[in-house]
């Protein structure tokens, strides 16, 4: 009996668990009829009707963007509409004024087997008045993902004289983004004390280092350790920017840091990947 009690209590805590599982969805937004940009959503219900989750467009690219998603869902007419409202973090160097959020609208006649979505979308600046219009062509990632490990498994039977390589996908958590060299990321926050840990998550290979804090030297020559090097951060101002400049490539090119940056309601993960004199850096603007 007591046995049957564990089996039930672990089968309702994994469809709960499921329940929270965001619906991934990728493809790309089609613009006029020679521009696809990659684009990727992350949806789910938080009750019958809404709608939450977010955006990631040009992923692994110079622009990359992470949106707050909000929007409906009538399972009575078959519609999800959803728009992007807030930034997340960016990649690109254009101003957030100029940023185009999409606000789109589908036929989805049951969204626990959604599979594609696909549709006309029109775009608002923040400010409300228009801007580019354009097409949204997306898929199961789950489903693309399993035809790409078919193909890839298919291609490397021994018939083949040489094993051929497929890229997949990378699908690291959304927490982790690598930053190279002379990227910026920039990542919109709420909050104005932070604390900045760096520390080396793989082989110790003395990667070492300058930090500049709003272009002060607060390092010098830092050797990455595994444990945490914590730094508290205030955003006195706006915005506060934390600059890595790699002085070697320790014994394992490239030099590597893990960044974590953590507030009251916000977790920033991500790592820099470097050569020699190279450059690196990290702004967190408050709204």
């Amino acid at each position: 009996m007591k046995l049957i009690l564990i089996l039930f209590v672990f089968f309702q805590s994994i469809c709960s668990f499921s329940q929270l599982n965001y619906k991934e969805l990728t493809g790309v937004v089609r613009i006029n009829d020679s521009l696809f940009i990659p684009y990727e959503v992350y949806l789910k219900k938080d009750n019958v009707n809404e709608i939450s989750g977010y955006s990631i467009t040009d992923k692994n690219g110079a622009h990359e963007t992470k949106s707050a998603i909000k929007g409906i869902y009538d399972p009575l007419v078959g519609i999800l509409k959803f728009n992007e409202f807030d930034i997340l973090y960016t990649k690109s160097s254009f101003n957030t004024f100029d940023f185009c959020y999409i606000h789109f609208e589908a036929k989805a006649k049951n969204f626990e087997k959604l599979k594609m979505l696909t549709g006309n979308f029109y775009g608002k600046y923040d400010n409300g008045t228009k801007c580019i219009d354009g097409k949204l062509i997306l898929a199961d990632k789950s489903k693309i993902e399993a035809k790409q490990q078919k193909i890839k498994r298919k291609l490397n039977k021994p018939k083949y004289k040489k094993p051929i390589q497929v890229v997949q996908p990378e699908i690291d958590s959304i927490q982790l983004k690598n930053i190279i060299a002379n990227e910026a990321l920039t990542v919109f926050v709420k909050s104005k004390n932070f604390m900045l840990s760096i520390y080396d998550s793989g082989k110790i290979d003395d990667d070492r280092i300058n930090l500049f804090i709003d272009g002060k030297l607060i390092l010098e020559d830092y050797s990455i350790k595994k444990e945490k090097k914590e730094i508290p951060l205030q955003l006195l101002n706006t915005k506060i920017s934390v600059k890595v400049v790699a002085l070697n490539e320790g014994t394992s090119a490239p030099n590597t840091v893990k960044i974590e940056i953590k507030g009251e309601h916000q977790f920033i993960e991500t790592r820099t990947l470097l050569k020699e004199t190279e450059t690196a850096s990290l702004t967190l603007i408050r709204k």
